[in-house]
């Protein structure tokens, strides 16, 4: 686009009217209807504050946002990729590596969805920096913002809408958060998978609409398992505790159908809110059943000590419905024994537990994950 289409399609984006776009330049209206009739074209001097106005880059202006030559781009992406074991150090690293890159390649729509994705893990996740969050926030947002107005992508503009929605809530900014969340489409199978799997179904390759059915459901099932989690803890933050015991114990029955033909059960009940055998136990704890809450932490450790040991074959999914998809259910018991030990050890020494440090089957556990081995 020219310059002057780009200023309309940005102003249109941000609702100005011609009128107020030219108050905040101190230009005329009659300047600005010039430039986006191409009838004119800005003053160089004007090029900065127009890019300020609405948020982006000059190269957004000049219509060269997000070009770079590929094979550099993707060497940038190596090297901050290089080492990825998700140690906080390494998380600011890479996050100070791509920032470098888009110093080179402005807004390089890759650049800018790695970026989003770590300085993501720095504001909330896994590598979460309490000193830098709040400013490397702000710096999130112009990129989401970025990769929403110009990516091509639904996908990529869906996930930034959805960091944004985390991040907003986690900085107490409800209202965008909820901005954010109403972008979303309210048919859980509108999926890119469901429309491969239909033109599969068409072409008569039932191959690949087998291998499509087989990879949309397991994004529905992870999904489900979430949603699990979460509305037991709803019912347990509501003190309706019956309700959360079921639901919770209906994550592992349902994980129990999935996998009913798999010689061991994958770790997938390990989810966000937390590992479910625990989100019960401290249920039971609210509802003053300590030997109940001891018993689900007794099978959580049974459970942690004995995946680690299990053959590649024990490993290897069986059912039916997910088989195909390649995806390594047992993914996170393939680390160092030492890291596998601090995981549970993380879990049980979790504050919800402290009511329970001198209670003696607790502490033969907290004996038997100091001494696991795998």
């Amino acid at each position: 686009m020219s310059i002057g289409q780009t200023i309309k399609k940005l102003r249109k984006e941000r609702n100005f009217t011609q009128e107020e776009l030219a108050e905040q330049l101190n230009v005329t209206f009659q300047a600005v209807s010039k430039w986006e009739n191409e009838a004119g074209l800005p003053d160089i001097s004007q090029i900065v504050p127009i890019a300020s106005v609405f948020g982006v880059s000059t190269d957004v202006l000049f219509g060269t946002f997000g070009t770079s030559d590929e094979d550099e781009v993707r060497k940038i992406l190596d090297s901050a990729y290089k080492i990825d074991d998700n140690k906080e150090a390494d998380i600011k690293r890479r996050y100070a590596e791509l920032q470098d890159g888009l110093k080179r390649y402005p807004n390089h729509l890759w650049l800018l969805g790695n970026c989003l994705e770590t300085g993501n893990a720095l504001c909330y996740q896994s590598g979460y920096d309490e000193t830098h969050g709040k400013e490397i926030f702000p710096e999130c947002i112009r990129m989401a913002n970025l990769i929403i107005n110009y990516s091509k992508v639904a996908t990529d503009a869906l996930r930034a809408h959805m960091i944004m929605v985390i991040l907003h809530t986690a900085y107490g900014n409800k209202e965008k958060a909820r901005e954010h969340a109403e972008n979303f489409p309210w048919r859980v199978d509108m999926s890119a998978h469901v429309m491969s799997a239909y033109i599969a179904n068409h072409e008569k390759n039932y191959a690949d609409e087998a291998l499509h059915c087989q990879r949309d459901i397991m994004y529905h099932f992870e999904a489900m398992l979430c949603d699990l989690a979460q509305l037991g803890e709803a019912y347990r933050e509501l003190g309706k505790y019956d309700d959360a015991l079921k639901i919770f114990n209906s994550v592992f029955s349902l994980i129990k159908i999935i996998f009913a033909d798999e010689n061991f059960m994958p770790p997938i009940h390990r989810r966000e809110r937390g590992d479910v055998h625990t989100l019960i136990a401290r249920t039971y704890l609210e509802m003053g059943d300590t030997e109940q809450a001891i018993d689900r932490l007794e099978k959580m450790v049974e459970y942690d000590i004995a995946v680690f040991g299990r053959s590649k074959d024990d490993m290897r999914i069986k059912a039916p419905s997910l088989r195909d998809v390649k995806h390594d259910f047992y993914y996170t018991y393939w680390n160092s024994r030492e890291l596998c030990k601090q995981r549970l050890l993380k879990k049980l020494n979790g504050e919800e537990f402290d009511s329970l440090k001198n209670n003696a089957r607790f502490k033969a556990l907290l004996e038997r994950a100091n001494n696991f081995k795998g």
